[in-house]
């Protein structure tokens, strides 16, 4: 999928603008759940932990948000399960504390003509599913 044919900062304001009309989506493939797009998924897609992305490679997922509402509302999507524990950093109190954490990841697989699109959703323990990252990859021939 090529890229919006604008430069870094206008790519990724309107991919910000995109992805901030979204919002919240319920999805019929995890029984109704509401998947959130909060600023965790967003800043995803600019680094992978506290590393930047390359620009190109941002600019690569920000084309493909508006794809994301599509895939994960599909009640027939086809969904990769994995968890794994987790340690991260909270704020509680005013003092920040390593906290230990089950992460829940579903991958949500869909082909767009000769693209494959997946979509990551995270959940930590019980708690709000969350847009985590999207990626594409052109079909195998």
């Amino acid at each position: 999928m090529k890229t919006w044919r604008l430069g870094y900062e206008k790519s990724k304001k309107k991919a910000k603008r995109i992805y901030s009309r979204i919002g919240k989506i319920k999805c019929p493939a995890l029984s109704g759940d509401f998947v959130s797009f909060n600023s965790d998924g967003f800043n995803h897609l600019i680094r992978k932990g506290r590393i930047p992305r390359t620009r190109n490679e941002q600019k690569r997922r920000f084309v493909l948000i508006p794809y994301a509402e599509k895939i994960i509302e599909n009640p027939k999507a086809k969904i990769l399960y994995s968890q794994r524990k987790q340690e991260r950093i909270i704020e509680k109190h005013g003092r920040k504390i390593i906290v230990s954490s089950v992460a829940h990841f579903w991958a949500f697989v869909e082909k767009f003509g000769k693209q494959i699109i997946k979509v990551i959703v995270r959940q930590f323990d019980n708690g709000q599913k969350h847009f985590f990252s999207i990626m594409g990859t052109k079909k195998p021939n």
